[in-house]
């Protein structure tokens, strides 16, 4: 039973691992989009577009992104979980796990993109509300 135990702690932990990358990953990507257009949310504020209008596009952005993984990512689970459930173990230890699938599982996991996406976007939704105007006319 210990084994089965260690192997369940690391799965939890590649898990949080996977969820900490992933968000990385998603800012980083807010931040060199917000890099590559300040000059031109530069030049749209100074001609009057409201100085919280890159942050709701930057928001906007990270909730399309975190659906878009989840949407991405369910496909890529439930195949991964077929052969893990129906292949290796058959093969690698002689029995067979039955797949369960319940909708709260799905429910969470658009919680979690959901939450994931709108976490990812504070900072980079704050640097380009707050970015100074001048800097981003005079950059090319």
């Amino acid at each position: 039973m210990r084994i089965f135990e260690r192997t369940f702690v690391i799965t939890r932990v590649l898990y949080w691992l996977a969820a900490g990358v992933a968000a990385v990953g998603l800012v980083s990507a807010l931040l060199a989009w917000e890099l590559e257009r300040s000059r031109e949310l530069a030049i749209l504020r100074s001609l009057g577009l409201p100085r919280g209008a890159p942050r709701s596009w930057c928001w906007r952005q990270t909730i399309f992104m975190g659906i878009a993984a989840l949407l991405a990512a369910i496909p890529a689970g439930l195949l991964t979980a077929l052969v893990l459930t129906g292949v290796i173990n058959r093969r690698a230890f002689g029995w067979q796990i039955d797949l369960h699938l319940a909708p709260a599982q799905f429910t969470d996991a658009l919680w979690l993109a959901l939450a994931r996406g709108a976490g990812g976007g504070v900072y980079p939704a704050w640097r380009s509300a707050r970015a100074p105007l001048a800097n981003g006319l005079r950059e090319e």
